[in-house]
């Protein structure tokens, strides 16, 4: 479990719940499932009656949504993050593709990207009229060891590089299927390596299965797509159809990404 630190003396008092408030948004949506209150307060070293009262009023404006006792981000939230994304070069460049991708597949397709220990996931695309039975959010983190994407960075990684990631690594365990040690990790991430295709094998969520491709610029990875697949609807020729997709549409993307301006300018 991630915690995040609330002790900040450079922040007046009168903007503590302002920043307490900012924390509780970024922790919810950095969780891959919906984080119920007693997880948040403990995460962010609160009381449980403030850390009620402050979800009560993101909750009251749309900022967090409530289901069943536990939070994940409301429409406000998603909104602004999606205005913000669309000022981002890489996710404009990539958006018409992975829409047709999409549509293609009919399944949930996502753009991710490296930061620190994660996968920040950049976009997301769903066929609105066929319910995937997927459900991962633009803005969402997640752990590089149990997802598809994550294991296309740590392939892109050396292997001292790699080390260090496990040296830090929480294994966290999502599912019965989480790979939870270096040896098994690095055995998948050297299968990713050989295919040039990453997979997640219900490791992240229980009856989700994804397979990911890298976007290469230049040579070096700058980001990876992948399909979320429903584990009801998975079958090996599926898997071949979706590698053989992605990777016709990143190797388009690497193409057009290859002939822009500014390298700097497609992960601002």
């Amino acid at each position: 479990m991630r915690v995040i630190s609330m002790k900040n003396s450079n922040v007046p008092e009168g903007a503590q719940a302002v920043e307490r408030a900012l924390s509780i948004l970024e922790y919810v949506a950095s969780r891959p499932t919906p984080v119920k209150l007693g997880e948040i307060a403990e995460s962010m070293k609160l009381h449980r009656n403030t850390a009620y009262r402050l979800a009560r009023t993101l909750v009251a404006k749309d900022y967090l949504d409530m289901e069943d006792g536990a939070y994940t981000l409301g429409p406000m939230a998603i909104v602004l993050g999606q205005s913000q994304s669309r000022d981002n070069v890489l996710l404009r460049k990539c958006e018409p593709y992975l829409q047709q991708l999409c549509d293609t597949t009919r399944e949930v397709t996502n753009l991710g990207i490296l930061r620190a220990d994660e996968v920040f996931y950049l976009g997301r695309w769903e066929d609105k009229d066929y319910r995937a039975g997927v459900f991962v959010r633009s803005g969402q983190r997640a752990p590089l060891y149990a997802s598809a994407l994550g294991k296309i960075f740590l392939a892109a990684m050396t292997q001292e590089e790699r080390n260090g990631y496990y040296a830090r690594c929480p294994w966290t365990v999502y599912t019965a299927h989480t790979i939870i040690h270096k040896e098994g990790l690095d055995e998948a991430v050297q299968r990713a390596q050989i295919l040039g295709y990453a997979e997640d094998e219900e490791e992240l969520s229980f009856g989700v299965r994804c397979v990911a491709v890298p976007i290469l610029v230049n040579e070096r990875v700058i980001a990876a797509v992948s399909i979320a697949i429903p584990t009801i609807r998975f079958t090996p020729e599926n898997q071949s159809k979706y590698v053989a997709l992605l990777r016709e549409t990143t190797a388009r993307l690497s193409k057009e990404l290859s002939g822009h301006q500014s390298m700097n300018q497609l992960l601002t």
